[in-house]
């Protein structure tokens, strides 16, 4: 539950055309989603508004991995800045 607050105004600093279109995971040729020992990387396409703070990486609950139908907890989430 979040605590009650006054009205308030934004201003929203988007610029326009907004871009609403969601990165897709990419998921066949060579930048297919890979098992590399113990880590899974995914690519993405349309990456050009992903953010790549570090510290803005997603939490390890975020993903939920699959193990020949079995629950594999995710311990580690990085992000590559450069690739995205």
């Amino acid at each position: 539950d979040a605590t009650s607050f006054a009205a308030t105004a934004v201003t929203n600093n988007t610029p326009a055309p907004a871009d609403t279109t969601a990165p897709a995971l990419i998921i066949t040729g060579d930048s297919r989603p890979k098992v590399t020992g113990d880590q899974l990387v995914l690519s993405f396409s349309d990456t050009g508004n992903l953010d790549a703070d570090l510290a803005h990486k997603p939490a390890n609950g975020a993903f939920t991995v699959l193990v020949n139908g079995v629950a594999n907890a995710v311990t580690n989430v990085a992000i590559e800045p450069q690739a995205k």
